[in-house]
């Protein structure tokens, strides 16, 4: 028996309630939108919603070892799903080109769950090495930045924490030499890092 066999009906059946309902509303306010019957801010609001909501899914899905693409094809909405991601990512003004939206995209979103942890587990990993004064190995602390930032650019949306991100990175990379001499700017990048941190755990509701 698998794993998603042994996940309570009950929690399944709501889990694809919500996901076919989100679906659903993300597709219907893009049509709407479309023929102009909703103004762009609303638009815009209620797909950064749609986007959570459809975050809080795949969690939740991957608590459950259930399989996302294997319980869409089950549901019938595989395309309408994929519609629903091409839609929210062009809101969330991702760098991605049009013509990639349709794979790039959605495989974006299967991966969230797994991605989240890794992001997670990067930021930690990171501001506990700054944290630490005998480790001044600037190399690793250079990679262990480049990791955080590689992950957290192919999250969707976020996009005010990635400019964050993206400062305190240069900020390092410009004095990296403090790291080994000068404590308070360890403990600079590492609050700054927290603050980001704390953002991204609040975001996804974690």
């Amino acid at each position: 028996m698998t794993n998603q066999n042994k996940v309570p009906s009950k929690t399944r059946a709501e889990l694809e309630s919500e996901l076919f309902a989100t679906v659903n509303t993300v597709l219907s306010l893009n049509q709407k939108y479309q023929g102009g019957n909703i103004k762009e801010n609303f638009f815009q609001r209620s797909i950064k919603t749609a986007m959570n909501d459809l975050l809080k899914i795949n969690l939740a899905l991957n608590k459950e070892n259930i399989d996302l693409s294997k319980l869409l094809d089950r549901m019938n909405i595989a395309d309408k799903y994929y519609q629903a991601i091409n839609v929210i990512n062009k809101v969330s003004s991702l760098n991605i080109s049009t013509d990639q939206l349709s794979k790039t995209t959605s495989s974006s979103m299967l991966e969230i769950p797994g991605l989240s942890s890794e992001i997670t587990s990067s930021f930690i990993t990171l501001m506990d090495a700054l944290k630490l004064e005998s480790f001044n190995n600037n190399e690793i602390i250079i990679d262990l930045f480049k990791t955080l930032k590689k992950n957290f650019d192919r999250f969707p949306g976020l996009e005010l924490s990635k400019v964050k991100l993206a400062k305190i990175y240069q900020n390092f990379l410009k004095n990296n030499e403090k790291i080994s001499t000068n404590r308070n700017f360890r403990n600079s990048i590492g609050e700054n890092l927290y603050v980001v941190y704390k953002e991204f755990k609040e975001e996804i509701n974690l």
